[in-house]
């Protein structure tokens, strides 16, 4: 089909247009005016943090000669409580892994009420969304905090922490990712009168599912790291023998524990980077 070269020209006229009107708005006054003043907000904004936080690079440079200190003490590390430090180390694998565990039970069926084109509760999904945010917007360790003075000192405590924090974020993500499925095959298997457990495992789940792993396992990995944390609050795990070594300034004891943790999340992180790229 031979487009006429009049339309041609009627097009490349517009655009020229657009473009021109959209060069003319950007060397206005008032556009500079609007990027100057944003400018110098961010700036102000920067250094009233600056003088907030109580930044000193003075401070800092005066420190480093005490960081070279402890360094130096680090070495040779402590294996005398090594088993000790293995099974505290599982300990925080463990809270990890049942806490994202219980967030993916719990975060799936959130997600399928929140996402916009999916759920079946209009009406509701907007409060779910608020409860949604206000849990992603609580730390894992402040919940573990709060869940210390309800059941006590020990891992039950963090991964009540992780499982509270982690189904805030999981749900937002995975609605995120439902969101963005294609509708044709959900509408082809409810035009067979499927109900909707038939039209979730048949239509949804498929289109959904690498998505919904990756995310399952981006959080589990970083749950792993933030459940090291959680020992300082008193819930269990190696971040509790971190703690002590540090208070006891036992830098040999710290050394052996900081390369456990080493270990351990660069094994998670190159294990959960090998299964998303998988599932790419």
């Amino acid at each position: 089909m031979v487009v006429p070269q009049e339309k041609i020209s009627n097009s490349s006229s517009s655009i020229d247009q657009i473009l021109a009107r959209e060069q003319k708005r950007k060397s206005g006054i008032s556009y500079t005016l609007k990027q100057g003043f944003g400018l110098i907000l961010i700036l102000a904004l920067f250094i009233a943090s600056w003088y907030t936080a109580e930044v000193s690079p003075q401070t800092f440079w005066e420190g480093i000669p005490r960081l070279g200190s402890w360094l130096e003490r680090m070495f040779p590390p402590d294996f005398s409580e090594f088993p000790t430090f293995l099974i505290a180390t599982w300990e925080t694998l463990a809270i990890a892994i049942v806490g994202t565990g219980i967030a993916i039970i719990i975060a799936l069926p959130l997600a399928l009420i929140t996402a916009r084109n999916l759920t079946p509760f209009p009406a509701i999904a907007p409060m779910l969304r608020m409860i949604l945010n206000l849990l992603r917007g609580i730390d894992t360790a402040i919940f573990a905090l709060f869940f210390v003075s309800v059941v006590g000192l020990g891992p039950f405590a963090g991964v009540l922490g992780v499982a509270f924090h982690t189904t805030g974020s999981m749900a937002k993500l995975y609605a995120e990712a439902l969101e963005t499925i294609p509708m044709k095959p959900i509408e082809a298997v409810k035009a067979t009168g499927a109900d909707s457990l038939r039209i979730f495992a048949f239509a949804v789940l498929p289109e959904a599912l690498p998505g919904l792993a990756s995310i399952s396992l981006y959080l589990w990995e970083f749950n792993v790291r933030s459940s090291v944390i959680l020992g300082i609050v008193g819930a269990g795990g190696i971040g509790y023998e971190l703690l002590v070594s540090l208070k006891l300034l036992d830098f040999g004891r710290l050394s052996t524990i900081l390369i456990l943790i080493l270990l351990m999340v660069s094994l998670i992180d190159g294990a959960s980077a090998y299964l998303r790229k998988q599932l790419s």
